[in-house]
């Protein structure tokens, strides 16, 4: 009986060990994927992604949780390359105002008809 328990716990050890390995070379391998594309885009002739927008000319004393906001923006970008993203705006926060009443100024201004 004992014989069967730990028998089946070295099957089951195993199998998590070799699915493991599967999945980080799967993982491997999207990561080197996303890489050479990366690296495509940047080597063809007007391939490379054109900024939206032009910084300050001094940097953002702002900080969230320790987070420099110029290290934030990058990382957005960044993420926002990989996943086909576009980034629409980048603003400096209001304190005195929420991102839902920003949210809806701004879905009121677009529907703001000219006469």
């Amino acid at each position: 009986m004992l014989h069967q328990v730990i028998m089946k716990s070295l099957y089951a050890y195993l199998l998590l060990a070799i699915i493991s390995f599967f999945v980080a070379v799967v993982i491997k391998i999207i990561v080197s994927m996303f890489d050479r594309a990366a690296e495509k885009n940047e080597s063809s002739p007007g391939g490379g992604v054109q900024a939206a927008f032009t910084p300050a000319s001094s940097p953002v004393s702002a900080n969230i949780r320790g987070i420099p906001a110029h290290h934030l923006v990058a990382i957005i970008s960044a993420a926002q390359m990989v996943a086909g993203g576009r980034i629409v705006r980048i603003d400096e926060a209001d304190e005195n105002r929420s991102w839902t009443t920003i949210g809806r100024s701004q879905h009121l201004a677009s529907h703001d008809i000219r006469r």
